[in-house]
């Protein structure tokens, strides 16, 4: 859930109006078909959590969210032109693609990696933006534990993965603030 603030809050800065039209866009490519898999996983009985904390769940939920967050990155190159999001899009995949790499190994936390994506790049943004973020990732790797969902190695993983993802190369202010400039 915080992936539609880290898509929202950089264009609200920068492009005011179309911050609400990229969200509801990434909300209805993105988050609808995850939820409806999830929804459907978990109420049919194939998945034992909502989660898909079983290892054995994690393939659909990866191939699932990969291909969305590939469909988001296409319409937003193609319609939207946001380079910003796109490659965004793209590192969130690519995170999904090395969390399914080590799946039979490690079990990534998933919530952790992404609290600590979105924490960092809204850090970038604006200090009050990512520091409370920032701030509940410690809870939510304890939370992750309490409820037996994950063992320290994979939380951790989570977070060493949410912060290479942060890292890579994909400035969100100043490329937005290019695309304000050229449109």
């Amino acid at each position: 859930m915080l992936l539609p603030l880290l898509v929202f809050l950089p264009r609200f800065q920068v492009q005011g109006g179309t911050a609400v039209r990229a969200t509801l866009v990434f909300v209805g490519i993105v988050l609808v078909p995850i939820a409806l898999l999830i929804w459907r996983s978990f109420a049919s009985g194939r998945w034992r959590t909502v989660d898909a904390s079983d290892k054995e769940d994690r393939p659909a939920l990866y191939n699932t969210s990969i291909l969305v967050l590939l469909s988001a990155a296409a319409y937003f190159h193609f319609v939207e032109r946001s380079p910003a999001l796109v490659r965004g899009f793209i590192v969130a995949a690519s995170m999904l693609l090395v969390a399914a790499a080590l799946n039979r190994l490690l079990k990534i936390s998933l919530h952790v990696a992404f609290a600590r994506f979105c924490g960092v790049l809204l850090f970038r943004v604006r200090l009050g933006y990512g520091l409370p973020v920032l701030l509940l990732v410690p809870l939510l790797i304890w939370s992750r534990l309490v409820l037996s969902r994950h063992v320290w190695p994979e939380t951790i993983g989570g977070a060493v993965l949410g912060l290479f993802g942060a890292a890579a190369p994909s400035p969100v202010m100043p490329t937005l603030e290019r695309e304000q400039q050229t449109n």
